[in-house]
């Protein structure tokens, strides 16, 4: 399984260990730190994940907003990091 995580670093790398616990293995990695221009190769990475996951700390933004309505037309799931580390820690 896949997914693309929106977080910043320190998110990101909190949320590795129980995204491999659920059998995901390959993470791709969005900055949320990143606010400037839309970056494509973010959005064009969206229909080959089964998840997005979006960090506590991802914010809004045009690419962020970008990648979700993507999500959304390709009926993408789209969780937020406290489903994925509350479901590990319990």
């Amino acid at each position: 399984m896949s997914a693309m995580v929106i977080s910043n670093a320190e998110g990101f790398a909190g949320m590795v260990k129980p995204l491999e616990d659920y059998g995901i293995t390959n993470i791709h990695f969005c900055s949320a730190r990143e606010k400037r221009d839309i970056d494509p190769t973010a959005i064009a990475f969206v229909p080959f994940v089964d998840f997005i996951i979006l960090g506590k700390e991802a914010g809004y933004s045009a690419q962020i907003n970008s990648i979700l309505r993507e999500a959304k037309e390709r009926q993408i799931p789209v969780l937020h990091e406290s489903c994925i580390m509350g479901q590990v820690n319990n």
